[in-house]
């Protein structure tokens, strides 16, 4: 499935709708339930994608988003872009979630709709798009956390921030991995984070070779 929006190609891969079928199948939710939350899934995890995309369209690159198993991912010509306009690229995905999570909130408090399933978006929509954008930030490549640290880091100490970088990506891949098991998050984050945190070692092993 593809399709252009706001100049932007978005490319679905089937794969992806087999993610979500289990996603939605662990959650019992073969119901109407289950449709909203696909829709749900779906609609954040573009709208993550849009912030990147969008962001790097404004400093010039061609972007293009594709959605496959366990994820997006907005890729683009980082060549035409400089490491500080990188910077706002990466921020700008879990930037423009969070504006999902604050018009849940806000729409939750103000407390306008009686109807049971409008309701059940809103509540869905604020604790998926606040889990994830928390998930997201953990400061370890590939998540967004990740780049924005070591991207901070690098730029106030050089060298040293990125040793520094990869030190806070081990620890926190460490504290994270035990944390999202043992509170029965799904598996694929925690496989994610096991690969990330292995490729750190590796990462810490060249620097303290060199």
């Amino acid at each position: 499935m593809n399709f252009r929006f706001l100049k932007i190609p978005v490319y679905i891969d089937p794969t992806y709708w087999i993610f979500l079928l289990f996603v939605v199948s662990t959650l019992n939710a073969f119901n109407r339930a289950g449709v909203l939350l696909a829709v749900i899934i779906t609609f954040s995890l573009l709208t993550h994608e849009y912030g990147h995309a969008l962001t790097a369209r404004f400093f010039g690159a061609q972007p293009y988003i594709v959605l496959r198993a366990f994820g997006g991912f907005a890729y683009f010509n980082e060549s035409v872009v400089a490491e500080k306009q990188r910077f706002f690229i990466t921020l700008a995905g879990p930037m423009l979630q969070g504006l999902l999570v604050l018009i849940a909130y806000i729409l939750i408090r103000l407390d306008v709709f009686n109807d049971y399933y409008i309701r059940f978006v809103l509540h869905a929509a604020l604790y998926i798009n606040t889990t994830w954008i928390l998930l997201n930030l953990i400061p370890i490549v590939p998540f967004d956390g990740g780049g924005l640290v070591r991207y901070l880091l690098e730029r106030k100490f050089g060298r040293k921030g990125y040793r520094a970088s990869i030190i806070i990506g081990i620890v926190s891949a460490a504290i994270a991995i035990p944390y999202l098991l043992f509170n029965g998050y799904y598996l694929f984050f925690v496989i994610e984070l096991l690969i990330a945190g292995f490729r750190y070692c590796k990462l810490w092993q060249e620097e303290w070779m060199n």
